[in-house]
């Protein structure tokens, strides 16, 4: 039983320790680490070391189950003798891993060393050897300070981006070479016509310290500077340049220093000089400040004080040994994992080495974490190329951020606004004065109109100057307003040598030009404009339209010739559908006017004629004496009145507009009529950017346009200001057009009523102000006046200059009369629809009217329909002729040439007429037929005849007229004629039951005889016997 429990417990005690390599192996065991540092080194980067150590074997998350024992020694720059002694006296102490010193001699020997025996050194000091040597066979070291080449082009991005082209370079030695390599580079890809210059310049220090050679570059009056030296020389070097003058006014230094922000620079923030610098390290994180106290507060312990200062700085150095401890114990904790690490003792004779230093070194360059350097990420030759920097610059209390770099996004701007109560907005413009260049052009900048003699901004006043006052507000700096001195705006005169204002920025005489100077890319290659304040466009400038000549044809005005002939084209189809009904529809043919009982004939007034004088008479609104009767016809006549009210209502409208506005005479409406016509000449402002538009177009009516205006007539139409040309203008009285920008024209065309605008915009561009090439205040200023624009202060300054202020709104009440547009085809298509439609519809009941009525006449006559249909249809299509025979039915079934008598009504009811007609049998009368025998009519009623004789006393007024007989053939005589009479006399009282002579009527006293004939129409003489026989 004893030996089981014996066995249980080693069993485990084995399962608690592990298989080998693990870290139950081994818990509890010590390594060394050490560390060289220079005899007069920094204090802190001692105890950053001691730190770091005693962090990682607290943090039991690191590097579990190994304690690291820190050694430090000492030893001399550049005394190799004595760090190789110290370096061998540490490898026999087993150590696995030596950081090594920021000397460059001692340090190479220290690694030629550890590189024997294969020991991992780790240095923080930047490195210096190219990158085709790093990770090669035998290279042991370990180096967490950024890649100089990859720094180099971080250097350059700023000089890119602050356009700087003349630069001085202060060097301290020759290890800056390898720094600035990537700005060297540069000039080997600038182009001959680009300008990019180098004066470099070596920090020598002599008796008078560095002042000698700050002196040269003071008298060499290079405002730009790259300042590349270390930390311990570096306020010294900056003292010593203010001392000489460098920093003041105008001056721009970029510190390649990464520890710039643990220099003191308070007394270099009011002079006027912009320090810009890149940190590596974020002094605002809650670890780095924990870390920073931490270090000071030991140096404080050994040193026996007890204040802890307030303005520690945490330099690079310092957090690279830092990050470094941690990168080797994450990586002993991985090699760890996987191999059992064993210290051993070692000599410098190079015959033994460490078994497990290349592994460990392997893992060391795979790790990735996060310290206080930022991210840490090694590349596969063991070079920290990949890193993210903080673009700072000094400002009224400290080197804020403006800006961001990293290997993958390059530099970022972005500054970084504090408000602090006090001092309003902390930048580099705050508490500073400039000088703003303009030029006198109103309403931008103008001379102040006043009786007393001004002085100094005083004596300026519009629209630049309100900016600037609204922009110093905003950015708390004073300026200073002067005239340019030439009256330019700024042109390129020579290769890298401009006028105007341009040039009084670039020169230095002026830090800002605020005026109505275009944005253009050849002006952008030279200065910095900030984000346009205002849009415009170039547009053309010319005399108010005239009042055209009255014309003879006014009247036709109304309408667009499309919709005339439309109207003529509807008129015609009216026309013709109203015939065609009319002929088409049973309804709309009836008796003749004259009073005839039995007439032969029904006639029709729409002949195409009258149908043309009824579609006349309706559309001038007189109307016709010719009336429809049937249905269709009325239904088409209805859609045609609509559409001559709708017509008729629309041009009197329109041409009381036309004759009450004035029309306006505009001889030209844009560019291309300008360029297309030779009466009216036309320019520019000559070397301006109006003038450099034209010239560099492509499009063809700006190059004809350019093609003139350089051409014979250059001298004449090209002027030397906005004034001269505003001037011909008027002077020319429309014969001269003159090429400016829109927002001028807008200004002017307020003020002198005899000016207008021409046509819309012929490009798009914005005013913006210049500022010299490398200064940090561009941003800044756009930022500004975004503000201003969101606040809408723009917007009420351009009212106010440009509506309100010296005589705006003087031309308000003056506008040009605007013509009325005709009325067009879309605007009354509907009424042409309707009367169509309608005219259709009509067609329809004319349709069912014919099949309803030839039904009924085939009935009655006893034809067949399909024939009755197609000899109505045979008459109809003749398209000529008002007059139709009355067909009726005998009693055999034979036809006729009259209508039939049967008591049962026909299915339509005929109207006379109130024109001629043709009888064929009897006499011809003026209102009427003088039959030659009595006409008798049978009462149905009592079957019996009833003959009255009508005497030629009767009260008929037509009575007395002698009736005249008819021309006759010369074959038909009197006693023929006779019989025919009574022939048919005969066959009427056979069918009807009727007899009678003429003027007699059979009937009761109550005059109830009717006439047989399927009419209205009553005989005059039967209506004398109606009432002789009541």
């Amino acid at each position: 039983m004893d030996h089981k429990i014996a066995l249980l417990a080693l069993v485990a005690w084995a399962l608690a320790l592990g298989p080998p390599g693990s870290e139950g192996q081994v818990a509890g065991r010590t390594m060394t680490i050490s560390a060289i540092f220079d005899d007069d080194g920094d204090k802190f980067l001692e105890l950053a070391f001691k730190h770091a150590v005693d962090t990682v074997n607290r943090n039991r998350d690191i590097l579990p189950g190994v304690e690291l024992k820190p050694v430090i020694e000492k030893v001399r720059p550049d005394d190799t003798f004595a760090a190789e002694q110290k370096t061998c006296m540490l490898l026999e102490k087993s150590t696995v891993a030596i950081f090594g010193p920021r000397s460059k001699a001692n340090s190479e020997h220290i690694r030629s060393i550890t590189d024997s025996v294969e020991v991992p050194y780790i240095e923080t000091r930047w490195n210096y050897r190219p990158q085709a040597s790093m990770g090669s066979g035998g290279d042991y070291a370990f180096n967490l300070h950024p890649d100089i080449t990859t720094l180099g082009s971080a250097y350059l991005d700023i000089l890119n981006e602050y356009s700087w082209k003349t630069i001085t370079i202060l060097y301290q030695d020759g290890d800056s070479m390898m720094t600035l390599k990537e700005i060297f580079a540069h000039t080997a890809t600038v182009a001959p016509e680009q300008e990019f210059r180098l004066v470099v310049k070596q920090l020598i220090y002599n008796d008078n310290g560095y002042r000698d050679v700050l002196k040269e570059v003071f008298l060499s009056e290079s405002n730009f500077i790259i300042l590349d030296c270390e930390k311990y020389i570096l306020e010294e070097v900056l003292q010593q340049c203010q001392q000489v003058g460098l920093i003041s006014q105008g001056y721009y230094f970029l510190l390649t220093s990464l520890d710039a922000h643990t220099v003191d620079l308070d007394n270099y923030k009011h002079g006027g000089t912009n320090f810009t610098a890149f940190r590596m390290i974020d002094i605002n994180k809650p670890e780095i400040q924990n870390v920073i106290y931490n270090i000071v507060t030991s140096a404080l312990l050994e040193s026996g004080r007890n204040e802890i200062p307030q303005d520690a700085k945490l330099d690079t150095a310092t957090a690279l040994i830092f990050d470094s401890v941690h990168a080797f114990a994450m990586a002993l904790n991985e090699l760890s994992a996987v191999q059992q690490v064993v210290p051993r003792p070692l000599d410098c004779s190079g015959t033994n080495s460490w078994p497990h230093g290349n592994s460990l070194i392997n893992y060391m360059k795979m790790v990735e974490f996060v310290g206080l350097s930022g991210p840490i990420k090694l590349d596969q030759n063991g070079m920290r190329t990949e890193f993210a920097m903080t673009l700072q610059e000094l400002q009224i209390q400290e080197l804020a951020k403006i800006g961001t770099w990293n290997t993958l996004d390059r530099l970022v701007m972005g500054r970084e606004v504090k408000d602090d109560g006090n001092m309003g907005d902390v930048h580099p413009m705050a508490n500073k004065t400039f000088i703003i260049t303009a030029v006198l052009n109103p309403p931008f900048t103008m001379l102040v109109e006043s009786e007393e003699k001004l002085s100094g901004n005083a004596r300026f006043e519009g629209f630049t100057v309100d900016l600037a006052t609204e922009l110093s507000k905003l950015l708390h700096f004073n300026f200073t307003f002067k005239l340019v001195d030439d009256g330019n705006y700024g042109s390129e005169v020579s290769p890298g040598n401009w006028n105007g204002m341009i040039g009084e920025v670039l020169d230095g005489r002026a830090d800002f030009a605020i005026a109505d100077i275009s944005i253009t890319s050849k002006r952008a290659s030279a200065v910095r404009f900030t984000m346009p304040w205002m849009n415009l466009g170039i547009s053309i400038l010319y005399v108010q339209p005239r009042p055209a000549p009255p014309s003879m044809l006014a009247f036709l005005d109304p309408f667009t010739t499309d919709v005339y002939v439309y109207t003529i084209l509807v008129f015609v189809f009216v026309t013709l559908i109203i015939y065609v009904l009319a002929r088409f529809s049973p309804n709309q043919w009836e008796e003749p006017p004259n009073c005839i009982r039995e007439p032969e004939e029904y006639e029709n007034q729409y002949t195409l004629l009258n149908s043309f004088w009824f579609v006349m008479g309706a559309l001038m609104q007189q109307g016709s004496d010719v009336a429809p009767i049937a249905l269709c016809v009325r239904f088409a006549a209805g859609m045609w009145f609509f559409f001559a009210l709708i017509m008729i209502s629309s041009y009197t409208a329109n041409l009381a507009a036309f004759l009450t506005v004035e029309t306006l005479q505009r001889p030209i409406e844009s560019a291309e009529d300008l360029a297309n016509q030779n009466e009216i000449k036309y320019g520019a402002v000559k070397g301006g950017s109006t003038a450099g538009f034209f010239a560099n177009s492509n499009v063809d009516t700006y190059a004809r346009i350019h093609e003139f205006m350089s051409g014979v007539h250059k001298a004449e139409v090209m002027m030397n200001g906005n004034p001269e040309g505003v001037d011909k203008v008027e002077e020319s009285d429309g014969k001269y057009a003159f090429f400016m920008e829109s927002s001028i024209i807008t200004y002017l065309i307020e003020r002198r009523c005899k000016l207008a605008q021409v046509g819309g915009l012929l490009d798009n561009k914005g005013y913006g102000i210049v500022t010299r090439p490398g200064t940090p205040y561009k941003d800044l200023l756009d930022n500004a006046i975004l503000k201003l624009m969101e606040g809408g202060v723009l917007h009420k300054l351009r009212v106010k200059w440009w509506k309100q202020k010296r005589g705006g709104g003087a031309c308000e009440a003056k506008g040009g009369g605007g013509g009325v547009s005709p009325l067009g085809l879309d605007n009354v298509a509907g009424v042409f629809v309707v009367t169509i439609l309608g005219c259709a519809i009509a067609s329809v009941f004319a349709i069912i009217e014919f099949l309803v009525g030839t039904r009924q006449s085939a009935k009655d006559i006893g034809r067949p329909w399909v024939e009755e249909m197609s000899k109505e249809l045979k008459f109809i299509l003749k398209c000529h002729g008002n007059t139709k025979e009355v067909e009726v039915a005998s009693e055999t079934g034979s036809h006729s040439s009259h209508l039939s008598l049967e008591p049962e009504s026909p299915p339509y009811i005929r109207k006379k007429a109130e024109s001629t007609y043709k009888l064929r049998n009897g006499l011809d009368s003026g209102y009427g037929m003088a039959p030659k025998t009595p006409v008798s009519v049978v009462s149905p009623s009592i079957g019996s005849h009833h003959t009255n004789s009508l005497h030629s006393n009767l009260t008929d007024p037509y009575a007395g007229k002698e009736l005249r007989p008819r021309a006759e053939p010369e074959d038909i005589s009197e006693d023929d004629e006779q019989s025919h009479v009574e022939s048919n006399t005969g066959s009427r009282s056979a069918r009807g039951g009727q007899t009678g002579s003429p003027g007699s009527v059979q009937g009761g006293p109550s005059g109830g005889a009717t006439s047989p004939k399927p009419t209205k129409g009553k005989n005059p003489f039967a209506d004398e016997d109606e009432s002789e026989a009541e």
